[in-house]
């Protein structure tokens, strides 16, 4: 009896080949799959170290963030607290002397009088401050002033006295020693378009002098000094 012998061999060849052909492309979607997963997932990463490292910088520097697009329309509302009026002025001077330790209080001489304020805010940032004095018992009154921005340059004015507020209101803080003044001056350089004819031209020019004029670090020391300075120029300002 004769037997067909059949050559199994090259069957197995091909079964070989296509198993190894379902491999790669079973390999190929799964490594697919882990990088789309890990791709986005290293950006993000990558924009939290970016945004931390930034947070941190800005924290470490002691300076007053400026920005150089100033609309045509701004207003501003500041409030001026008035702990004490005498026509003694040594009484004025011991009243101050108690409020050291809650910032830098300062003194006002008008009419004959001295009147003790502590601190120039803007309106919305008031509350904080106003809490913290009751707390203590600490008798005041609130001065308000408005600043009206109603064109380019009135705006200018108003973003510069506002500058200058922060410097003080930051030099004012206990932990604060000095404030470096570089970004603000290249800020004041680069503000364009004031007109010569507005009546609020002069006022401006005269902050910017005053503001161009200050020490690469303003000291803690200036902080009494310059809240005299910005407080009768408000007040004049807010008549224009």
């Amino acid at each position: 009896m004769r037997y067909t012998r059949y050559n199994y061999k090259p069957a197995k060849k091909k079964n070989n080949f296509m198993f190894v052909i379902t491999l790669i492309i079973i390999a190929a979607i799964t490594l697919g799959t882990i990088f789309s997963k890990l791709l986005p997932k290293n950006n993000a990463n990558k924009a939290v170290v970016d945004n931390t490292t930034k947070t941190d910088s800005q924290k470490n520097k002691e300076s007053v963030d400026v920005s150089k697009v100033i609309s045509t329309t701004n207003n501003k509302d500041y409030v001026v607290l008035q702990c004490g009026k005498f026509s003694n002025k040594e009484n004025a001077l011991v009243l101050k002397n108690s409020l050291m330790n809650y910032g830098t209080p300062f003194i006002i001489e008008e009419n004959k009088s001295f009147r003790v304020m502590f601190g120039i805010y803007p309106k919305e940032s008031i509350n904080s401050i106003i809490k913290q004095l009751q707390g203590d018992k600490i008798e005041f009154v609130k001065i308000n002033f408005q600043l009206v921005g109603k064109d380019l340059t009135s705006s200018q004015l108003n973003e510069m006295i506002s500058a200058d507020i922060e410097i003080l209101n930051k030099l004012s803080e206990k932990n604060t020693k000095h404030i470096e003044t570089v970004e603000l001056k290249k800020w004041l350089l680069a503000l364009k378009g004031a007109e010569e004819k507005n009546k609020s031209y002069a006022s401006m020019t005269e902050i910017k002098t005053y503001l161009t004029a200050f020490p690469a670090e303003l000291k803690k020391e200036k902080a009494e000094e310059g809240y005299i300075y910005i407080y009768k120029f408000i007040k004049k300002a807010s008549t224009l």
